[in-house]
């Protein structure tokens, strides 16, 4: 060993030197030995720096401070380290997510590789937020004895004042683990009335921006005492559109029913294995009504929105052809003793 003749006080720093770069030399070469861009090799190389320098102050801080004092300064360097690490490794994987997700895991849709990688970036924080504390208790000198049971008081104050936090926390993991949503997602809230996209899911809050691009914060108890209704899952948005007849065109109901039925399928954009209605359903104060129904090919909003207006146009062009008419929706005002019926307000006379 080059530093068995060397007094104890300069072979501290000169082995945490030594030590270092072996750190930073095998890390270097195991790092580069990792296909290129994939997380190991990240992972390795993004650790070098603050391993290697954490190995090397500390060893410094131990020989400066002394034997016997040095070895709380030494740990206390060497968590330094470890928390400096662990958000380096937090930073890769936030910046390359998309990168990392289709290569480790391929089977899975983006948004799910994004939500896992999203746990793991919350693993990770958690993790150095653990570190940080443990190494506060350990400069305080506070024993296993006294952290049990402050721990006890702490549950009782936890279960009776900061029961709101507590659930909202236990909310926060139940969406981690059971994922009815992930992010990207476009979710309603029937009860509250919210609706929005998911951009981030925390321990304790969802962050969500609604059709206004404005954020919301919505406490994730909330998702265990209200329904979610997960927009983004639907597989086939339904169209439904009800219109009027003149009274006077209701013999022609039936040709402009089948017409539209036929007509129907061959509509783009339209899911022709589901199903497809059109039928007479009731008479109107001042029409006769009918409904149709069918589905959109797919699940997207932009999609259904183009099958209804091809749809309306459809109806419209049926009707015409028919020799049929819709009428204009009336109010019936009451002047002078006697009911007159007038179009609505912002309809043609």
């Amino acid at each position: 060993m080059p530093t068995a003749g060397l007094p104890f006080a300069l072979q501290i720093p000169l082995g945490g030197t030594l030590l270092a770069l072996f750190a930073w030399l095998l890390l270097d070469r195991l790092g580069r030995r990792c296909p290129m861009g994939s997380l190991g090799r990240a992972l390795l190389l993004s650790g070098r720096l603050s391993i290697a320098t954490a190995i090397l102050i500390s060893g410094i801080g131990w020989w400066l401070a002394g034997q016997a004092e040095g070895r709380e300064l030494r740990n206390l360097l060497l968590s330094i380290g470890v928390v400096w690490t662990l958000l380096r490794w937090r930073s890769e994987l936030k910046q390359r997510a998309e990168h990392y997700g289709a290569q480790l895991l391929p089977h899975l849709s983006g948004k799910d590789q994004l939500f896992l990688f999203d746990v793991l970036d919350k693993l990770l924080s958690t993790a150095a937020v653990l570190v940080v504390l443990l190494m506060t208790l350990d400069l305080l000198g506070v024993s296993a004895g006294v952290l049990i049971t402050a721990g006890g008081f702490g549950a009782a104050a936890l279960g009776f004042g900061a029961r709101t936090i507590v659930e909202n926390g236990l909310s926060g993991l139940s969406l981690y683990i059971n994922r009815p949503f992930t992010l990207g997602d476009t979710i309603n809230l029937p009860g509250p009335q919210l609706l929005g996209t998911v951009e981030a899911v925390g321990w304790f809050y969802t962050e969500l921006r609604d059709p206004d691009r404005q954020r919301i914060y919505i406490p994730n108890g909330l998702f265990t005492s209200q329904a979610v209704q997960n927009l983004a899952q639907i597989d086939n948005r339904r169209i439904w559109i009800e219109f009027g007849l003149s009274y006077a065109d209701r013999g022609r109901i039936e040709a402009i029913t089948t017409d539209l039925q036929d007509q129907l399928e061959a509509l783009p954009g339209i899911d022709p294995a589901k199903e497809r209605l059109v039928h007479f359903v009731d008479y109107g104060e001042s029409s006769l009504t009918l409904r149709l129904l069918c589905f959109a090919a797919g699940g997207a909003i932009q999609d259904a929105w183009a099958l209804r207006q091809r749809a309306l146009l459809l109806i419209g062009a049926v009707v015409e052809q028919a020799g049929a008419s819709m009428p204009f929706p009336t109010r019936t005002v009451i002047s002078a003793g006697s009911p007159i019926s007038v179009p609505d307000a912002g309809d043609p006379p």
